[in-house]
């Protein structure tokens, strides 16, 4: 029988974690998230932060700016919280309007206070081994896969995604954990040949209901990061479910799987960048 991941049992003992150290260590920690425009599932992404946070014990300061705002007024927005010390932790919510640039934006961001983890400088840090700051995402998905199989050593693992930010640091960290790695993009034309070899396939497109089961090997763990919402509403993964249910051995279900832990390893995150 197919194992259904459950990411809210998972998130709810790491924010049981970060709350209890919180607690413990009597920290008083400030995030400060930036939402620009009204994407209805960025503003569902951000309220449902601004819940974990709270619930934390962190405090949660939303920065909500018009979808027009130029870019030179995000940038100085930014610059003014990475001089609040009252603000230990800054996020941008994701994506931003086409006419702003989001490298810039991200690498605006004091590195002592990315909780993402996507400016640069703490990427090379990571990749090159040289920080023990884990990008939440990656850590979150680990934990998701150890749920079903704790030891990773010589696991074929597969990730189609269209980031290279998001695969480079994605293969670094699960080769590091025994993981035979690769990747793959859609304008491949050998991607499907790559995701049925796979013991873990890590998807993340953006395309919904994308993965079928003659994309995937019998018996694989299927981590699902997609959240795509359809014309009548429903919230869909990249992975069509119903379909690959049956050939797969453990599956994150879309939503209740990767979005949870995400959140939680961002509050994790919080803690762990203010105990630098």
């Amino acid at each position: 029988m197919t194992q259904i991941i459950d990411g809210k049992k998972l998130a709810q003992q790491v924010r049981d974690n970060v709350r209890q150290n919180i607690k413990e260590n009597e920290l008083s920690l400030g995030l400060a998230v930036i939402l620009i425009g009204e994407d209805p599932a960025s503003t569902l992404y951000v309220k449902l932060k601004r819940k974990a946070a709270e619930k934390a014990g962190i405090n949660f300061h939303l920065y909500k700016l018009p979808v027009n705002i130029t870019e030179q007024e995000v940038l100085d927005a930014i610059k003014f919280l990475n001089q609040d010390e009252q603000v230990t932790g800054i996020l941008v919510q994701l994506p931003l309007p086409k006419h702003l640039d989001q490298n810039k934006i991200i690498q605006t961001i004091n590195p002592q206070k990315d909780v993402d983890g996507f400016h640069p400088d703490n990427i090379n840090n990571f990749l090159s081994g040289q920080t023990n700051f884990i990008p939440g995402l990656a850590r979150g998905i680990e934990l998701l896969i150890k749920e079903v199989t704790p030891d990773l050593t010589d696991k074929k693992l597969c990730i189609l995604a269209n980031s290279d930010t998001f695969t480079e640091t994605l293969e670094k960290y699960f080769t590091n954990q025994g993981c035979l790695t690769t990747h793959c993009h859609l304008n491949e034309p050998d991607w499907i040949e790559k995701t049925k070899q796979a013991d873990i396939l890590i998807v993340a497109v953006g395309k919904p209901l994308l993965i079928k089961a003659d994309n995937i090997k019998k018996g694989a763990i299927v981590i699902d990061v997609g959240t795509n919402r359809l014309t009548d509403h429903t919230i869909v993964g990249d992975v069509d479910y119903d379909d690959v249910i049956d050939q797969c051995t453990a599956i994150t279900p879309v939503p209740g799987g990767v979005g949870p832990m995400t959140i939680a390893m961002l509050l994790d995150n919080c803690v762990k960048l203010a105990q630098k």
